[in-house]
């Protein structure tokens, strides 16, 4: 019996190819686009926040000096690199099996209280999943490195983070069920998430600024104070 591939029904060429590609090496594809997406994210956020990088940035045995000035230039700094880690060898490949679970469990069923339950599946299942396990990474990345460490920022953040979710995800879900092909689900998502991302952690970048120039202001004045 003769196989028949499937072909995205796009009509861009560009985004025809990533599809063909997607569906020949899902995985593999997801974490290139995750890590892509996130490493971006964050070199775009930090451009947009106005975040000045500390020089030297990047701290990496093995790598050659030169290198590291060259993407330090580029303004490519050591959390550039991590996010790029993180959406490579973390966020797709949960995002691959949660979302993977979830469509199957749906697989065929259309009618509108399926979609409906299949929101409600995303938000209290697979997205608080998400939401905790980001949580915990950007601790890391942001230098937390003990157990008590990460599960305190989790609990301090977690909370927030799911309520903008509630809100968020399911007119995005809804909007994919009821507008886009299944095979546009994936890219929509990682462009949604991609500019999600990059406009809290821009500021969130904008947010730490204020404080430590407060910080300064403060100490100024209580040196002031004390001569």
């Amino acid at each position: 019996m003769a196989t028949i591939e499937y072909q995205p029904k796009v009509e861009n060429a560009l985004l025809r190819a990533y599809l063909t590609r997607l569906q020949a090496h899902p995985l593999l594809t997801k974490q290139q686009t995750s890590a892509l997406a996130s490493a971006s994210g964050e070199l775009l956020a930090t451009r947009l926040s106005g975040v000045p990088p500390a020089k030297p940035t990047i701290r990496l045995n093995g790598v050659p000096g030169e290198i590291l000035k060259k993407l330090d230039s580029a303004g490519i700094s050591e959390r550039v690199l991590l996010m790029g880690a993180y959406g490579f060898f973390v966020a797709a490949p949960l995002g691959h099996v949660l979302t993977g679970a979830l469509q199957r469990a749906f697989a065929g069923r259309t009618t509108a209280r399926d979609k409906i339950l299949q929101i409600i599946a995303a938000n209290l299942i697979t997205s608080p999943i998400n939401n905790a396990v980001y949580i915990a990474s950007m601790a890391f990345i942001n230098g937390a490195r003990s157990v008590d460490q990460i599960v305190k920022t989790v609990q301090a953040s977690f909370s927030k983070v799911m309520v903008t979710t509630w809100i968020t995800s399911p007119l995005a879900i809804a909007y994919a069920q009821n507008y886009l092909q299944p095979e546009l689900w994936e890219p929509f998502f990682v462009l949604l998430k991609f500019v999600m991302g990059t406009y809290f952690n821009t500021l969130a970048k904008k947010k730490q600024m204020e404080l430590a120039r407060q910080e300064r202001l403060r100490k100024g004045k209580e040196a002031g104070k004390r001569k």
